[in-house]
């Protein structure tokens, strides 16, 4: 594992050289384009191009890496010495970059601070639920309220059609989250009704011809379409009425009328109006409380074997994913696991309940990894190998005029 962990090192040192040298040729370009005008505002678009022909690789992919290494590099001092360190990997570099540039440049000490919180949060965990913590600091900081960002952004929302190749095509929606969350997972929940021995088609295959089914279709077939689609298996009809379980975590305070941003599980934060339509009044959502002033997400133990459904959404709530080192699968689609087993001992309560995906559970009762718990939340995980990882649960929505406890 030592070896291992040499070469990412190495592989992090070289790619902070590869983001130095990257913004050298683009300085050398617009160095270029001095002595001719025609090339006045393209010095990235050249430079990706000179890229994209030396390192093989498609142009807008070397556009990206433009983009990024003059980031890291000019802006981002911190970021870079932390990857040349072999702190951070570049796709973790590259994620501080993209969150430190959604704040707004006002205060360069402030914006030094963030960035060092998030090159301290980027080196512990994965690059999603690294941009997940990210994405609750930022909204801790950013100047600008999320609901007057919200209304901003709402004016933007559409629905795309991207043409490809061989008869497909891209169709994306530009949504409000609660929007887009509660269409998925209903996408989601009826895909996995239908799968089974007999159901031939993957789950990615599954939600599109559901997500096709229920928007070209009454919700009624009689026989199979030349699409794969669900015509003869139930059918969308049979999930009309589905309901996906969504969790929105809300502040008391906010509740009440306050403005401090709740949470919709897997997403991030979303702006109080949001958080209190969906905990009032949306029978697809969970509502889950939090103190109104140390944040922490109310709920209750049980001494059964059985876990109480409260205490299985609080559970759910606290991990939401699967804990098992760098494993990002939802908690709503993972099982509830003793770290301490019943049959050992151990109690069915907050402090020894962790959300593992069914992969991982298996791998924990087939004695491969062990876990412990210390404290609620906080899962130790023992490789076969030997090797100890820690994970935290990520931090509820802290009150407004406190930092949130990194």
């Amino acid at each position: 594992m030592d070896t291992l962990k040499d070469i990412d090192e190495a592989r992090s040192w070289l790619d902070a050289q590869e983001a130095k040298i990257v913004t050298r040729v683009l300085d050398l370009q617009t160095e270029q384009t001095r002595h001719d005008p025609r090339g006045w505002g393209y010095e990235a678009t050249l430079t990706a191009a000179e890229i994209s022909a030396a390192l093989h690789l498609p142009e807008r992919t070397a556009g990206f890496l433009v983009e990024h290494s003059t980031l890291l590099t000019r802006y981002y001092p911190a970021t870079l010495e932390a990857l040349e360190a072999g702190k951070l990997s570049r796709r973790h570099a590259w994620a501080v970059v993209e969150e430190a540039t959604g704040i707004p440049d006002t205060d360069p000490t402030a914006t030094a601070e963030f960035e060092a919180r998030l090159i301290g949060m980027a080196s512990q965990t994965t690059v999603v639920k690294f941009r997940q913590q990210a994405n609750r600091l930022r909204e801790k900081l950013h100047p600008e309220s999320v609901t007057a960002r919200h209304q901003k952004a709402v004016k933007e929302r559409g629905v795309y059609l991207t043409p490809a190749y061989d008869g497909m095509a891209w169709l994306e929606a530009y949504l409000p989250v609660d929007q887009a969350a509660g269409i998925f997972h209903r996408v989601d929940t009826a895909a996995r009704n239908l799968q089974g021995p007999d159901e031939a088609r993957t789950l990615t295959q599954l939600r599109a011809d559901v997500l096709a089914d229920v928007l070209t279709s009454a919700g009624t077939t009689d026989g199979a379409d030349a699409s794969g689609g669900l015509a003869g298996r139930g059918g969308a009809g049979a999930y009309w009425g589905v309901q996906a379980k969504v969790f929105v975590t809300v502040p008391v305070m906010t509740l009440l009328g306050g403005d401090t941003p709740g949470e919709l599980e897997g997403y991030g934060p979303i702006d109080p109006d949001t958080a209190r339509r969906l905990a009032g009044h949306a029978p697809s959502f969970t509502r889950i409380l939090t103190h109104p002033f140390t944040g922490a997400r109310l709920g209750a133990d049980a001494t059964t074997y059985r876990v109480p459904k409260d205490l299985q959404d609080a559970v759910r709530v606290r991990d939401r994913t699967c804990r098992h080192p760098g494993c990002n699968r939802l908690a709503v689609f993972c099982e509830l696991d003793h770290t301490k087993p019943w049959s050992q001992g151990g109690k069915t309560s907050y402090s020894n309940l962790a959300v593992l995906c069914k992969r991982h559970h298996k791998l924990k009762s087939e004695g491969y990894w062990h876990y412990q718990q210390p404290e609620p939340g906080l899962i130790i995980a023992i490789s076969p190998m030997g090797e100890t990882y820690l994970t935290r649960p990520d931090p509820p929505p802290a009150p407004q005029d406190d930092p949130p406890p990194f």
